[in-house]
């Protein structure tokens, strides 16, 4: 894992505290749970480890066909992560 800066837009997700990047990408933050009201949607400046792991469940579907919350493939997370405001 390398240390990282990242930068872009604060926000909740389901999986936990996200930062939106202006490109788009999402990178979730590692031990957020969530955002505090007061920096959802403000632009700020992360910067720790980063690494591409299987952060968020594959979806199942069980026998009667629900399938349950989840995300296919890899997930981009911040390893001891530290913030400002932008």
């Amino acid at each position: 894992m390398s240390e990282e800066i990242i930068t872009g837009r604060a926000e909740n997700a389901k999986g936990g505290a996200v930062v939106v990047t202006n490109k788009g990408d999402v990178v979730y933050i590692m031990g957020v749970d969530s955002w505090d009201e007061d920096v959802v949607g403000k632009e700020i400046v992360v910067k720790g480890r980063l690494s591409s792991e299987k952060y968020i469940p594959d979806p199942v579907v069980d026998d009667d066909g629900a399938i349950s919350q989840g995300a296919i493939g890899m997930q981009t997370v911040l390893y001891n992560a530290r913030w400002k405001f932008n």
